[in-house]
């Protein structure tokens, strides 16, 4: 018997069909759909997602696959059995919140303009979610659950949003190096960065944003001392890095890695939009 879950704060405006159940969008036009998937003050119920074999456990991942679609905290309802024709008449059509917290705009655009680039990426990501093996060897789920947390937090702070990203950064480049015993995570966080294609070094003096030393650094001080800059010697002189000059960059760099975990590239990704802050091409 097919089953319901509401969903809320997620813009669409296209149905969409997976593997284990259909997303109906509430609204056919982007301005109302964008309006109510990115108001911060209320969850709006903006979908349902339909299928005989929806369960809990998926609704959970989707919940966090479609959060970092938005960068915005996205509430799934768990299953429950479908009564009558109209899917949207018996929800409530907002729920309440204590402020949604916006963790740098959408990662990929509506689906108006980019056609199925959200559901593919839904697709893919979901794929790899509920492959074990994957899992197991890549961190993924890590890597990609700790990016949603960080604007997830009712309160979200600094420290904790960037240890987090770091946090799961490194357990996906350790994985997916196989270097899990080397003391500066900086080496086998480059190598991942540079396999994926990303322009960055170890070291690289002359541009402090794409040394992954740099962030760790910063992840060092952060944990050790509880400094939100770090004071390190570069060629001879005294440089102090703060963290608030390169969150931003880390934010956004760590985004584009849940990307290519899992080899999605829908054509118009700007993969140098962590520096250069446009994200679409």
């Amino acid at each position: 018997m097919p089953v319901l879950c509401a969903v809320y704060g997620y813009e669409c405006t296209q149905r969409a069909a997976f593997d284990l159940f259909e997303l109906r969008p509430r609204f056919n036009a982007l301005p109302e759909a964008n309006a109510k998937a990115r108001d911060k003050s209320l969850y709006h119920l903006t979908a349902v997602l339909v299928g005989d074999r929806l369960t809990a456990p998926v609704a959970f991942q989707l919940e966090a696959v479609l959060s970092f679609i938005e960068q915005l905290d996205v509430v799934i309802t768990d299953p429950i059995v479908i009564d009558g024709p109209d899917l949207f008449s018996s929800l409530p059509l907002t729920l309440p919140t204590h402020g949604r917290h916006d963790g740098g705009g959408a990662t990929l655009m509506a689906d108006v303009f980019f056609g199925n680039s959200r559901a593919e990426f839904i697709r893919s990501c979901l794929r790899h979610l509920q492959d074990d093996h994957f899992c197991s060897t890549t961190q993924f789920a890590d890597l990609l659950f700790k990016k949603v947390e960080t604007f997830r937090q009712r309160r979200p702070l600094l420290e904790v949003s960037y240890f987090l990203l770091y946090s799961g950064l490194e357990s996906h480049a350790r994985a997916v190096t196989n270097d899990r015993m080397n003391r500066n995570s900086s080496d086998p966080i480059a190598r991942l960065l540079v396999s994926y294609g990303f322009d960055v070094a170890v070291e690289r003096p002359t541009d402090p944003r794409r040394s992954v030393s740099t962030y760790t650094h910063l992840r060092n001080a952060l944990f050790h001392n509880g400094d939100l800059e770090a004071t390190i010697n570069v060629n001879g002189q005294t440089v102090t890095l703060k963290l608030l000059d390169f969150y931003a960059n880390f934010l956004l760099l760590v985004s584009l890695v849940v990307f290519k975990a899992i080899s999605f590239d829908d054509g118009h990704i700007n993969w140098d939009s962590w520096i250069d802050r446009r994200p679409f091409k």
